[in-house]
This record gives C-alpha cells, structure tokens and sequence, in this order.
C-alpha cells in the first residue's frame, strides 16, 4: 500500500466526525452540468406516470389515496409517500438528470437513504431493463439536483425512474439534453397489479426504490402496480378496500398486511375486505399473502426450519387464513388463492432482513421471484 500523498490533516484517529470522501473520492457527491439540458415536468406528454391512482384528482399532487378527513391521519400522511410511483419514457438524450424537492429532509436508522428518499434508473425496456443507479444526494436535504445517465451514444433508448420509498415528493423535473427525441414508453403487457399491505410492501427497507418486491414484479411481468403498502398501518380496513377497488383495470390483488393487523385483526377484517373487493371485481384473482419470518417473533433460535414452531402465533394466523381462502373457493369463488408467505424467503430467511423484520434487497428479490411464479392475472 502507497501513503506517499497521504495527507496527516485529513484523518485522524481521534476525529469521530471523518468525512469518507476525503478518504475514498469514488464517495464524492459530484455537481451537475445542467449546460445544454432542457428540464420536464413528468405530468407532460409523453411521459407516462405509473402506479398514482388518483392523480386525475390530485393534479400535480403525488398522493396514493385521496386527502379525505375521515382517513386515519397517520395513513394520510402515508399516502403522500410515493411508493410504487414511475415515470417512463423513451429520448436519444445521452444524459439524464432531475431536480427534486422533497417532502421532508428526515432519514430513517435502519434505512438508506437512497432507499427512502431518493429516486433511480433504469435503462433497456420491457425484458431488458437494467438498473443504471439511484441519486445520492446531502443528508437530511430536501432539495437536490443529481445525474442519473451520462453516455456518449445517442441513440433511443427507454427509461424507467422509480420514486422514493418512504418521503412525499413535492416536485419533480426530469432533464434531458437539448432538441432530443422525446417519445411514450412501451405499453403494458398486461391488467395492473394491485397490492396492499405493510412497511414491507411499501419497501422498507430496500436500498433503493428499484428493489421493493412490487417494482421488482413490476418491471418483470411489464405490468402497472398500485402500492398501497402503508408503514405500520396495514389493518385491513373497508374503507381502503372501498379506495384500492377503485383500480379501473385489475389483472390480481395482493393482500399482506397481517403483520399490522396481527391474528386477531386478520380474523375481524380478511373476510369483509375481500368482501367489498368482490363486489366491484366479481372475476379478478385475488391472493392472500400470510406474513413472512420474523426474527423478532421466533419462540426459539436455532437450526429448527419447523416454522410452525419457531412462530407458533404465525402458525396460528396462517392456518386460518388458509381456512377462509378453502372456505370461500368451497362456496364457489374460484380466483382466490393462498400463499404462505413464511416460505417466500427460503430456509436461509434470517438473511433477508435488517433488524429481524424489514427485508434487504435479497428478501425482496426472493419475494419478487417466488411471487412471479406462483400469482394468478387475469
């Protein structure tokens, strides 16, 4: 190891407060050229904006569900978190950028930022996207400016920009270089996906918005997804059934909140839930995901994959769940399905979490994986 240009002044064993760019420059937050960009607005044509149900509402408002007084509060401010938001478009522009100003400049313990608060890109199109990288901006900054594409070639290329996970964002412009080619997107290959749910449905805590298990799904099967994971408070009420059945062309619902509701609220609420779905959506497939693993839940830790044991409350959820899904395909509702979301991560679970609950990028993947092959679309 060469310390010939090492500099004493910039490190110091005894200064908790180091700067890692002054060690590592591949770390430093770098400044945008905006010459010759012309910056949009993702509400203009011909971008489309995907997963934002009530936007006709909203205007140019992000907002998950409509700011209705008798909501929760706490899901309220939820839905102005912008999980499950995209924009798409097709441009020869050979750089991209965007300019941001977000909701709030607060960062989450167990939660990158990138993750949280930022956006990434993806390049390619249905088939063959590739994540190119996700904006790295100053901590607890609620305005920024990043570059997300920069290559020499100018040839039409299709992009995908996922919207933060776990932050409102107020404004949004995408630049482009000047007099590109600018066209709409790849049409969807199929009906929207609808979720609800939990943290872990709304992403947390993926590293970055590309790897929450429903944009994962979204780029693999080229499909639409709503996102109505919401942190903490997934309780399966009627009325947020009444607002995700609003989805004016559902190919399946996903419903996986019984980590909010725990076993009793899964019991008072699953059955009138899937209720209010099926009277505005008679045919629409519908799964019911039970919760995954949860390291903080286990009655014993060991080398024991005997899940029944190690979560016996779980066990217990599970099981009726099971029950009222076999009940109601038994009285002739056909497109209701079960999945055992305790086998979604593998025997190896306890490697997909953060803090025991909370996945990383590989739990979501693994979920992404295993739901694709086992979720039913009409």
């Amino acid at each position: 190891m060469c310390l010939k240009n090492f500099k004493k002044e910039s490190f110091s064993m005894s200064n908790p407060t180091v700067n890692i760019e002054k060690l590592d420059q591949y770390m430093a937050l770098k400044p945008v050229n905006e010459d010759g960009l012309t910056y949009y607005s993702p509400f203009e044509k011909p971008f489309r904006l995907a997963g934002s149900l009530f936007q006709a509402q909203h205007g140019t408002i992000f907002r998950r569900i409509p700011a209705e007084p008798e909501i929760n509060p706490r899901v309220s401010e939820l839905a102005n978190y912008t999980a499950g938001f995209q924009v798409q478009f097709k441009s020869t522009s050979c750089r991209v950028s965007i300019k941001v100003k977000l909701r709030h400049g607060e960062i989450m313990q167990h939660m990158p930022q990138t993750g949280s608060s930022s956006f990434d890109l993806y390049v390619g199109g249905p088939g063959a996207w590739r994540a190119v990288r996700s904006a790295a901006f100053p901590l607890h900054a609620k305005e920024f400016s990043a570059e997300l594409y920069n290559r020499p070639e100018k040839n039409w290329r299709e992009y995908l920009l996922n919207f933060p996970l776990y932050n409102g964002v107020e404004e949004l412009w995408i630049g482009l270089e000047e007099n590109s080619g600018l066209e709409a997107p790849s049409e969807f290959s199929g009906r929207d996906l609808v979720i609800y749910g939990t943290s872990i449905t709304q992403g947390g805590c993926a590293s970055r918005p590309g790897m929450a298990w429903s944009n994962i799904l979204s780029r693999r099967l080229n499909r639409q997804i709503f996102n109505f994971g919401f942190s903490g408070n997934g309780r399966g009420e009627v009325q947020m059934a009444e607002f995700i059945a609003q989805v004016q062309n559902p190919g399946a619902f996903v419903l996986d909140y019984e980590a909010n509701a725990q076993y009793e609220g899964i019991k008072n609420t699953l059955e009138d839930f899937i209720a209010v779905l099926r009277k505005h959506h008679p045919q629409v497939p519908i799964t019911v995901i039970s919760r995954a693993p949860d390291g903080n839940l286990m009655a014993a830790f060991g080398a024991n994959d005997d899940l029944d044991k190690t979560h016996p409350e779980s066990a217990e959820s599970c099981e009726f769940q099971l029950a009222l899904v076999n009940r109601l395909r038994a009285a002739g509702d056909r497109n209701i399905y079960f999945i055992d979301g305790r086998k979604l991560l593998g025997l190896d679970w306890d490697e997909c979490l953060v803090d025991g609950c909370h996945f990383t990028d590989l739990g979501f993947y693994r979920m992404a994986e295993n739901l694709s092959k086992y979720l039913v679309f009409n």
